[in-house]
């Protein structure tokens, strides 16, 4: 009996062992030993949890690591100073740079000689690229006031701060990492709560291991932290550093949002539970999505674009060269004037509160003229680069900004699309051509007779395809009012530098034949004629009339030199059912 009763408890035990109740994010029972604890304490249980890891990696190993790290969906560097690069993994890697998109480098978001840990810590170790890299130094984070350097498309910016607390110069991260680097400076407050008293740097005051961080970069960054919430992409990062060929811990910051509130905030008395946390934090609203009126379309020679926002006292900010839209983009102020075929796109922000999502619609802009000579040519020639397409682009572009891309020349319109293909590219002297892309060239107005790219380089021997006419290498035989381009699938693409038109210029319209007695030309003889006539003859154009000379030449209907009854009596007869064409 007590045999059985000893082999019962046992299982019992040995189920009870099993069955702990689970953190977030598949950390189990990893943080169990910091349940229960408050503030300072709580923070130190976290030290000791997280600061034993099962791999220290070494520099050189954070290249290979990236892979799993820091990998965007389509197996791309993710750079978190830029949004232009398109890195390769490895290929790519640090080397020498004259701009940005050259390649990427190794970032210590808490610069080195600061003091902070020069052991393999890739938790704070992330790719950016390099040019990028350079501009930011050692400077501290913060948030700009005039930017004195912009990376592309605004996506990172230099300059004085406007954080209270703070005058100096600092670097300020683009709105979507903001909260990534919070929680890695929190985690690096308490990671490395050992040796960071020793740090220095603006953003560290190294008073005490439990407070580290400079007051007015502690509530700086816990702004960023609850303005940028986690995301999938983060924690999908803190899982694959947890894991044991990686580096084998983890940031609690990002396994329990708003953690420290319990460490240094308003809940820092409150016992911390690993299995049962309320993190109650209170995600910050998002700036209503801007709306444009109208709301793209096409129109004849211009239109007006007025932007709204339907969050009181939000500010837009729009571009009209087809980037994203961010806080360095053009700030709306008055409707805005479009006069050419425009990608419209605006965001609206607000103090304490999430950037809105983006607005976008397209606008094409035709013009009242078809005969005008400056929207067709005999012959135009385009330089297919940033500045036809109203681009910033560094080489190849982002996925997340892949799309169409659309520039008119001399009534020539070309649109450079993503298409099913995986890459786009432009910079300042061509654009590459990739299995999937297209490229459609219209005219305004008459047809097309020949088209033909200069050819900078045939990777891997593609072949030029078109959906209409006739194509021999690079040159095209029409005629056709609009043409779409492409390659042959497989390896490789094609870089374009120049388009060269030929268009023919359109028949001119046939001018109708007159109305007899039509005196006021509006299509019908009726009695406004009549009125017309009376007009003419109560101003005193009663005879010598020279033809050519008169706007009211035509109201000499019967043609004798000489506006009088006789021409009303034409009317009536021409109304009555005469055939007879005026001047008969």
């Amino acid at each position: 009996m007590k045999r059985k009763t000893l082999l019962t408890l046992c299982l019992m035990a040995a189920a009870t062992m099993g069955t702990w109740a689970q953190g977030p994010n598949g950390s189990g029972t990893y943080y169990k030993n910091a349940d229960g604890k408050k503030g300072e304490a709580l923070k130190t249980a976290f030290y000791n949890i997280i600061s034993k890891q099962t791999r220290t990696p070494t520099y050189d190993n954070f290249i290979e690591l990236y892979k799993k790290t820091d990998s965007r969906a389509d197996g791309k560097v993710r750079d978190w100073y830029s949004n232009i690069t398109n890195y390769e993994h490895v290929t790519d890697k640090a080397g020498t740079y004259k701009k940005e998109g050259d390649c990427y480098n190794r970032e210590h978001l808490v610069p080195q000689d600061w003091g902070a840990s020069k052991a393999g810590d890739i938790t704070y170790v992330v790719p950016t690229d390099g040019f990028v890299n350079g501009k930011r130094s050692n400077h501290p984070f913060g948030e700009v006031g005039t930017a004195t350097y912009t990376s592309a498309n605004g996506y990172s910016k230099l300059g004085p701060c406007k954080t209270p607390g703070y005058t100096g110069t600092v670097f300020e991260p683009n709105d979507e990492v903001k909260g990534d680097i919070a929680r890695i400076y929190f985690y690096m407050a308490t990671r490395y709560e050992n040796t960071c008293t020793g740090w220095s740097g603006p953003m560290f005051t190294g008073d005490t291991k439990y407070e580290p961080l400079a007051k007015w970069a502690y509530d700086m960054l816990v702004r960023w932290s609850q303005l940028d919430p986690i995301d999938d992409v983060e924690i999908a990062r803190n899982n694959a550093i947890a894991k044991s060929d990686v580096q084998g811990n983890r940031n609690p910051f990002i396994d329990y949002p708003g953690l420290e509130e319990y460490i240094w905030g308003s809940k820092k008395d409150v016992p911390f539970s690993y299995d049962d946390y309320d993190s109650g934090i209170v995600i910050a609203e998002r700036v209503e999505q801007p709306t444009f009126s109208p709301n793209g379309g096409t129109f004849t020679d211009s239109v007006v674009v007025t932007i709204s926002c339907a969050t009181d006292s939000a500010t837009i900010y729009y571009t009209i060269d087809g980037n994203d839209a961010t806080t360095s983009s053009l700030l709306y102020e008055d409707p805005i004037t479009l006069k050419a075929t425009t990608t419209l796109k605006a965001i609206a922000v607000k103090d304490s509160m999430r950037t809105s999502y983006q607005t976008e619609a397209r606008f094409t802009i035709k013009s009242s003229l078809p005969g005008d000579s400056t929207q067709t040519a005999d012959e135009v020639t385009i330089a297919l680069n940033n500045e036809f397409f109203g681009t910033s682009f560094g080489g190849s572009v982002v996925s997340k900004q892949m799309g169409d891309f659309t520039g008119t020349q001399d009534g020539i319109t070309v649109t450079y699309s993503k298409g099913t293909g995986a890459n786009q590219y432009i910079n300042d002297s061509q654009i590459r051509l990739y299995p999937g892309n297209t490229i459609t060239v219209s005219c305004y107005d008459g047809e097309m007779e020949e088209a033909e790219f200069t050819l900078v380089l045939n990777k891997d021997g593609k072949t030029m395809q078109c959906n209409t006419g006739t194509i021999d290498g690079v040159a095209w035989t029409g005629p056709a009012p609009s043409v779409v381009f492409s390659v042959n699938n497989g390896s490789g693409h094609m870089q374009l530098s120049h388009l060269k038109v030929k268009v023919s210029p359109p028949t001119p319209p046939v001018p109708p034949d007159p109305v007899p007695g039509d005196v006021n030309s509006d299509g019908v003889t009726d009695v406004a004629d009549i009125a017309m006539i009376i007009d003419v003859m109560a101003n005193g154009w009663d005879a010598n009339i020279e033809p050519g000379t008169d706007p009211y030449y035509v109201a000499d209907v019967n043609g004798d030199g000489t506006v009088d009854v006789a021409d009303i009596a034409k009317v009536i007869s021409v109304m009555a059912g005469e055939k007879e064409g005026a001047g008969n």
